[in-house]
This record gives C-alpha cells, sequence and structure tokens, in this order.
C-alpha cells in the first residue's frame, strides 16, 4: 500500500498504491494521522498508483486534509488518474486538493460528428 515516504524542506511526500477502499484507507489511517500530527509541514501524497477510491479512501483524504488545514498547512494530492480522478472531480475535490491535471476535452456536437472544420 504504501510505496515511499520521503521528508525534505518543502514537506512531506508519501506514495501509495493499490486500492484506497474501507480496508486500504484503515491501513494508511494511523500514517496519515502521525503525518498530520506530528509533522508540522505540508504533505505532497501521490496516488498515481491507486487503482480504485471510494467513500472511505475519500474521508481519509478529507480527514487528513483538515488537520493539515487546521495547523496551517497544505495537504496536495498528485497523480490522480483514472477512476480515482473521476471521483475527486465529481465531489469538487480536485480543486480543493490541487489536483492540477488537463480538463477532460468535451468535444461538440458538430465536432462528435465529425462535421466541424479545421481551424
Amino acid at each position: 500500500m504504501i510505496s515511499s515516504i520521503q521528508s525534505g524542506p518543502h514537506g512531506n511526500h508519501l506514495a501509495i498504491s493499490g486500492a484506497l477502499d474501507a480496508e486500504g484507507a484503515l491501513a494508511l489511517r494511523p500514517l496519515l494521522e502521525a503525518l498530520a500530527a506530528d509533522a508540522n509541514r505540508d504533505l505532497a501524497l501521490d496516488i498515481s498508483e491507486v487503482t480504485y477510491m471510494d467513500g472511505s479512501g475519500i474521508g481519509a483524504l478529507a480527514f487528513t486534509f483538515k488537520r493539515l488545514a487546521a495547523q496551517g498547512y497544505t495537504l496536495k494530492v498528485e497523480g490522480a488518474a483514472g477512476q480515482p480522478l473521476v471521483l475527486l472531480r465529481k465531489l469538487g475535490l480536485d480543486r480543493a486538493l490541487g489536483i492540477n491535471c488537463p480538463a477532460p476535452r468535451r468535444l461538440g456536437f458538430a465536432a462528435a460528428l465529425g462535421l466541424a472544420r479545421a481551424a
């Protein structure tokens, strides 16, 4: 579940993998609690290797976000893709967690039918 953890001058960086579901969130919670309580620094959470996230994973992220924010620090989620990214966007958490990735491309009706002219 935990791929790596690093401390640097700009904060901590934690990379996780696998499913961030009830079981995964329960296993990760003690580490997140420790980082939020004792780190006194920002936290970057790399979820590029997370294949699935549900409400328990969202809860773990929200818990960590709130704990860090109460101390004046930030949680930044990096590498979100696939189902976790879709869920974070659907809940509007992509903006709150600083997820920087291109917005999904939306085609207009003419482009979807292949009728759009080249510019």
